[in-house]
């Protein structure tokens, strides 16, 4: 019993240290970084031009998150699923990198206050 416990102990001292964000991330609500989504073909940046969710406001699918500039046309960002906007990472009129994180979402509108200091 004795050994496996100090097996077990060397065994976690051993083992790489965790990134501090991954750390930071595991110890939050279950929660996804959503990305600029690329909405056209030859898209490889946007500028939110507006958000139409405020952070702590809940949506339903087919509800438009925010507003997307892109070099063709200004585009609707629609929710693919309900949720939570928890956190905004990014403010209207900012110019984004498709891929890039702009917003956090969770399922429960009790979990979104624990992102406030959040940073991608």
């Amino acid at each position: 019993m004795i050994l496996r416990r100090l097996a077990a102990r060397a065994a976690r001292a051993a083992a790489p240290a965790r990134p501090r964000a991954l750390r930071r991330a595991l110890s939050l609500p279950a929660h996804e970084v959503v990305g600029l989504p690329a909405l056209s073909p030859t898209m490889e940046q946007g500028t939110i031009a507006a958000w139409k969710v405020d952070e702590g406001g809940a949506f339903a699918a087919g509800d438009v998150i925010c507003e997307i500039e892109t070099d063709k046309a200004t585009v609707d960002f629609e929710a693919q699923d309900d949720g939570v906007l928890a956190k905004r990472l990014e403010d209207a009129g900012s110019e984004v990198a498709v891929g890039a994180p702009i917003m956090v979402v969770v399922e429960d509108e009790a979990d979104a206050g624990a992102f406030a200091a959040f940073e991608a």
